[in-house]
């Protein structure tokens, strides 16, 4: 079985150790603290709340997550949703109906499990004031056992009409909550600190801030080894170290690097740089409809752009080189280009640099020699 794992949560022998992050995240969860967990794509956030609650065991953690929400009635409902799958796992049923007996919740059966299983009607529409209710029933369920409530992609909630209300509403709630530890996690670092940092903002300094950055490598490097040994393939350091490389030490991507790699070699395998190609070649194969579905949302000096990036880093795109390099004129030309590529999520900014949200789109380009 391929041990590597990506693309989902993780937790327990598949979660590569962050000691010390672990140790900090629990402490502040005992204390009752509200942390703002920040760091990229796939560098492991929810990973990481995940295992530390696991690992603190007497409390449960209530897990919303806020990925393209669009309205005050797409946050409530997610809100309830994930209310009612911690009570149905503790099997408080009677308890769910009740406590949301406002909301005219539907009880149907699973025609696969043949369990019960409960939704709100779909024909009540929720407003930023409904969040005073159902963060009642978050206190209510935290009377019973501890209670870990989690926000993940939480600057998503900028994306409502009504987010000022809607943040307003919900730190009117949760500064009451000092016993209850809110998490609030997200990727988009700028709109993050809009949120936490601005004071005209509801949220202005209401959390303690934690940063999620890349593995150390030497402890990820022999993570991954011990990964390989399960079936007695060797790895060699240099390897793993460009690995991590290609990757730009994401855990999330570096596993799916390891996982084709896995994939592509047999038991007892001594595993070379030469195995690399054929394991990207085989994430291609996976992706390519994907990568040429995002180029043809993009305009000819566009395209352009993203090769030069792909070619000469991000970390200059508007200087000399870089415009006759991909032979747009201008920097203005260069700017807009960019400021496309964010808004359709092909790369991101990060301390001043543009790179990649998924470096394999960029390793594909520099295969297909665009």
């Amino acid at each position: 079985m391929n041990p590597f794992k990506y693309g989902r949560v993780v937790s327990a022998d598949d979660f590569c150790p962050r000691p010390n992050l672990l140790k900090q995240l629990a402490g502040f969860i005992k204390s009752g603290q509200n942390v703002v967990l920040q760091g990229e794509r796939r560098m492991g956030k929810t990973s990481l709340v995940y295992e530390t609650v696991r690992q603190l065991k007497r409390h449960r953690m209530l897990y919303v997550d806020l990925l393209e929400i669009k309205t005050a009635d797409d946050l409530c409902k997610r809100m309830v949703k994930a209310l009612i799958s911690m009570e149905q796992q503790a099997g408080l049923l009677e308890r769910i109906l009740k406590l949301l007996s406002q909301l005219r919740p539907v009880v149907s059966i699973d025609p696969l499990t043949g369990q019960p299983s409960v939704s709100v009607d779909a024909g009540v529409r929720l407003k930023p004031d409904s969040l005073d209710g159902i963060l009642d029933l978050v206190r209510e369920s935290h009377k019973r056992t501890r209670l870990v409530v989690v926000f993940d992609e939480f600057q998503d909630i900028l994306n409502l009409v009504d987010a000022k209300e809607t943040l307003a509403v919900l730190r009117s709630k949760v500064q009451f909550h000092k016993d209850i530890p809110y998490i609030f996690a997200g990727s988009v670092r700028n709109q993050m600190r809009t949120i936490f940092t601005d004071p005209e903002s509801a949220f202005f300094k209401s959390a303690i801030a934690v940063d999620i950055g890349p593995l150390d490598r030497e402890a990820f490097a022999g993570f991954l080894a011990d990964k390989f040994a399960l079936g007695k393939r060797v790895v060699d350091k240099d390897v793993i170290a460009k690995v991590i490389e290609l990757a730009e030490n994401v855990p999330g991507d570096v596993q799916e690097l390891c996982e084709v790699i896995w994939e592509t070699t047999a038991y007892r395998d001594t595993i070379h740089e030469d195995c690399i190609g054929p394991a990207l070649e085989l994430i291609y194969a996976r992706e390519s409809k994907g990568y040429e579905a995002a180029l043809v949302q993009l305009t000819g000096q566009q395209v352009r752009c993203l090769v030069g990036l792909a070619r000469m880093g991000g970390k200059a795109p508007l200087s000399a080189a870089f415009i006759q390099g991909v032979g747009i004129t201008g920097p203005a030309s260069i700017k807009k280009a960019l400021n496309r590529l964010v808004q359709l999520k092909v790369v991101y900014r990060h301390e001043g640099e543009y790179k990649f949200v998924n470096p394999f789109f960029k390793t594909w380009l520099l295969w297909k020699n665009y």
